[in-house]
């Protein structure tokens, strides 16, 4: 049976980790879900995030983390890579930026999407 994906290598949407067009992070909090736009140092396969100090939530150590980097406005410009994790709270690296608390994500599951790569797959389950 076939199938149509959106899905890419991870590997393929590094660029988007270099240049960081857009980024934000997620997490939980009782009240709910928490958004945030971050920074991002990605270096030495380091996901290494900042949020703005100003920020009225954020991650407590050890909390579970979505990254999202992501670039596009149209549909078949839409990429992005999603790295799920736990994040820690971490001196800044060299060269940040000012006015950010900093985290590093450890990933426990990447995904990469790119809806002008979509495509027909065989279905393997």
């Amino acid at each position: 049976m076939k199938r149509v994906t959106r899905d890419i290598d991870p590997e393929s949407a590094h660029d988007l980790l270099e240049r960081v067009p857009r980024a934000c992070i997620a997490f939980a909090r009782e009240e709910g879900p928490i958004a945030q736009p971050v920074a991002l140092i990605w270096r030495d396969g380091r996901y290494q995030v900042g949020v703005p100090s100003a920020a009225a939530r954020r991650p407590d150590a050890g909390d579970e983390v979505v990254l999202l980097v992501d670039e596009g406005r149209y549909f078949f410009d839409l990429r992005a890579i999603y790295i799920r994790g736990l994040a820690e709270p971490v001196d800044a690296p060299e060269a940040a930026p000012e006015g950010h608390t900093w985290y590093e994500i450890t990933p426990t599951r990447t995904v990469a999407w790119d809806y002008g790569s979509l495509r027909e797959v065989d279905d393997d389950r």
